[in-house]
């Protein structure tokens, strides 16, 4: 019988070490999305507007001398 031995060349392993990692790292940062989106903190709410229309209440600051 023949036995098969499995060789995987550099650039071949190079590129499926590639695959897994950025698979692993897309992954991450979808679950990591999502529970921040399940905790209230993600893009997808809605944020409250700030109303900026109102005038400043801090004092500027003295002009500095040039």
């Amino acid at each position: 019988m023949l036995k098969t031995v499995g060789y995987i060349d550099a650039g071949t392993g190079s590129y499926l070490l590639a695959a897994i990692a950025s698979g692993a790292a897309g992954i991450w940062f979808f679950i990591r999305s999502k529970w921040a989106q399940l905790r209230g903190r993600g893009p997808g709410k809605n944020t409250p507007q700030v109303d900026t229309s109102a005038e400043s209440t801090t004092t500027d600051p003295a002009p500095t001398e040039q």
